[in-house]
Parts: C-alpha cells; structure tokens; sequence
C-alpha cells in the first residue's frame, strides 16, 4: 500500500515480554495482511485495527502480537484518504467486516496487493494476475451463526472480533435477505429447545428449494423438542433441518420438506446438512467458469477437494471423463446419487489427499487436474503434481499464502503460470480467494 513500508525488527531469540499498557500517538504506514494498519513505535511494528494509511491516531497498546505489539484504536486525530464512513451498525463490534472503513478504491487496491505480496515472497512476483472479479455485499446465501443460551432469551449472530462473544443480529449487509429474514424465528426457536448457557452454531444456506439448517449443540433433544423443531421447519417453509451434537458423529435428521438442492452446471446435488458450497453464487459461477476455461477441451479430468461437485459437473458437462476426490465421504456419496442421475461421465473416490495424495503414476491417466483444498492447502498434492502430473493444471485457493507456495511448487518443477485471477466474494475482509490456471 506504501512505498516506504516498515522492515521487522530481525531474530528469532525468545520472545519479548508483553510491554505494560500505555496511550501512544502514531501515524499508520500500511496495511497489514489480517487488515490491521500498522506504525512504527521506535523498534516494534503496531498493529491497529480499523484504520488506513494517513492517518494519525491515538491507540492504546495492549499486548505483543508475534514480531509487533497490538494496540486498540482510541480516536483518529487525522483522517489519511482512502477513509469512508462504514455502512453497517455492527462495524468495530462485529468481528465479520472489520474493513468498512476503507472507501472502494483503496479496498480494491489493498486486497489485490495482498495476493501479489505473497506470490513475491515465493518468487512469482512477475506471474499474471488479472484484474479481480468482486461480488456485491448482499448476495451470500451460506453463513455459519454462532449463538449463545442465556437467561430468558438467545444471542444469535456473529463473534466479536478476536473474542468469542457473539454480537447479536437483527441484520447483515452481507446477506441474502431470507437469512436475514430467518434470524429472529430461529433465536425464539433456540430459546425453547436448548438449555441456558449452552453456547453453538447455526448453519443455514439457501438453496433451491428453500433454506437448509444445521444446529449444532451439545443438548439433548426430548420428543416435544423435536416436535417443536419440526412445526418450526414448518412454519417457515424450511427443505430441512437438522441436529448435531458435537462429537456425536452423525446429523439427526429433524425435518425433510423437500430436497434442499443446489445446482451446478444444471445437476441438482442434494449436499449433506452443513456441507461446504461457496458463500455467493456469484462467487461459485465466476470460480467455474474460470476453472473451465482454464482445462479447456481435455478427454479426462481429475477434481481434486471435489466437494459436492461445483467444479466436477461443469467439467463432465463439457464432455469429460471427470474423477472427484474427496475426503469427506458425505459430500462425496451426495455427489454420487446426482452423477447418477445425470449420466455423466464421473467417478468418485474417498480419499484424504493431505495424507494420501494421487501419485505420480496415477496422474498418468488425466489430461488435466484441478485442486481446491482448504486454507492449509495442498502441498502433498502438488509436490506429486510437480513430479509427474498432466500438461494443464488449475490450482482454487482461499489463501493467498498456501496458494503461492504451491504454486510456487509446480513452477520449479517446470509449470508455468498463465494467469491468476483474484475472486473477492467477502467484502470487507481479508479473505480473498484466486484461480491460478498453469500449464507445462
């Protein structure tokens, strides 16, 4: 975001004591990778939340964050430019947008530098990257509520920042409005069928046929419970709700009032309660669309991280031989049934790619490979692919960091990077996610 960006103080001794609490006034330089500005005070990086480049600020420093110190914004005694007047009542309490303070441009600007900046540090810094592809506020259709059961009532909504304090909602920005929407007869329902100070989530999506929820708490339902639950599913119109307990190890179904479907590339998948999908359509449609484009016209294809199929039913669409790995086997028996119907030409497969990656001699049979792990990403993965896989690959990252040391992988093992293109389907956060098309 600066040119002049501060260096970290060196040394990997043991580390320093926490300073005592104290007021400081500082000028804030940059950005930092969570979203935090950062100063410098004599040796030490501050990070302040909740401010841009410019300005001036009064911040108390309360504690030591790895290589820095961390500080709470106090007041802004000097606006720097980029500053906007955040849009949502929750703003500095809710801990899911913490950077509505920064206006379009610099927001723009700070999150594709974010991306660039690792793929530097491993490198790339000379790869391709297209322009970004932002999905507007108000379109996600899957969130994970946190709640909490006190005393005559229910705290539904999301954590406080760096606290596990939920901040009660009555609306959200971010939203689909019928989440919105379900929020207040979901924390009465909560009221009645779980006991005080239990503490859980909620995880509702929105698919075809209506909302999806999954609550999850360690309380034991009775049998007016669940008749509760049910005429709740009910009076919403809900296509199903269920119940976890934590460790548990298996979903009770509460009510199916109809297949709670999503669709890729025109198959209706019915994905387990609580099944990962990506937070926007939007989002899921640009990601691919760009994975498609990327394989182009190949014969056989192999669907790493699969999921539910977002990406394997595109890809059969087009005419190919598609093998989906995935290590969850929920999602994976969910994507059977609909192939099934389909009379695509897809294959499934139960595996934990961390621990047991495809092999070199089984890439042999794919033209083509995708990847979309989690944050940890796929480094097992990709060291296979570096030693044997296909002439075109296409690595799906939520993490910018995993996403250039595994890309940087395969370009020493001979791939080069065609473009890269940065998907912001979480405004106002540090999330970014990036489709890197490779070939060799």
């Amino acid at each position: 975001m600066t040119k002049n960006k501060p260096t970290r103080s060196g040394g990997r001794g043991k580390p320093r004591p926490a300073p005592p609490p104290r007021t400081v006034e500082v000028d804030i330089v940059e950005i930092g990778a969570r979203g935090d500005g950062i100063a410098r005070l004599g040796d030490d990086l501050v990070f302040v939340p909740f401010t841009v480049p410019g300005d001036r600020v009064v911040a108390r420093v309360e504690s030591r964050r790895g290589d820095g110190l961390a500080a709470a914004l106090v007041e802004v005694t000097r606006p720097g430019p980029g500053r906007t007047e955040p849009p949502c009542p929750h703003y500095r309490r809710c801990g899911g947008c913490s950077l509505q303070h920064l206006d379009e441009n610099l927001y723009a600007e700070w999150k594709r530098e974010m991306l660039l900046t690792q793929l530097a540090r491993h490198g790339l810094g000379d790869a391709p990257v297209a322009e970004m592809v932002v999905i507007p506020a108000g379109e996600r259709r899957r969130a994970v509520f946190a709640f909490h059961r006190r005393k005559g009532s229910t705290v539904l909504g999301f954590n406080a920042r760096t606290s596990h304090t939920v901040v009660d909602l009555d609306d959200c920005l971010l939203l689909r409005r019928k989440l919105v929407a379900i929020l207040a007869p979901l924390r009465a329902i909560l009221t009645e069928t779980v006991a005080e100070d239990e503490d859980g989530d909620v995880t509702v999506t929105l698919g075809e046929n209506g909302l999806d929820i999954l609550v999850e708490v360690d309380a034991r339902l009775d049998l007016f419970d669940r008749e509760k639950l049910a005429a709740f599913a009910d009076s919403q119109n809900l296509a199903r709700l269920s119940w976890r307990r934590p460790g548990a190890g298996f979903v009770e179904p509460i009510a199916r009032r109809h297949p709670a479907l999503v669709r890729f590339a025109g198959t209706a998948v019915e994905p387990p309660p609580g099944g990962f999908l990506q937070p926007t359509l939007g989002g899921e449609q640009a990601i691919a669309r760009l994975v498609s484009e990327g394989i182009g016209t190949v014969k056989t294809v192999a669907d790493l991280y699969c999921g539910c199929g977002s990406f394997t039913f595109p890809l059969a669409a087009s005419g190919a031989a598609v093998h989906a790995v995935e290590g969850d086997e929920a999602p994976i028996r969910a994507l059977e049934a609909a192939a099934n119907q389909s009379g695509r030409k897809i294959t499934a497969e139960v595996r934990d790619l961390a621990r047991r990656p495809l092999l070199a001699h089984e890439l042999k049979k794919f033209q083509a490979v995708v990847f979309d792990p989690p944050r940890a990403g796929a480094q097992a993965q990709a060291e296979q692919l570096a030693a044997a896989g296909p002439a075109t690959v296409v690595a799906v990252s939520c993490n910018p960091a995993t996403l250039a040391r595994d890309l940087s992988i395969l370009v020493k093992a001979g791939y080069g990077i065609e473009t890269i293109t940065p998907i912001d389907q979480f405004p106002h956060s540090a999330h970014l996610e990036a489709v890197a098309v490779l070939r060799r």
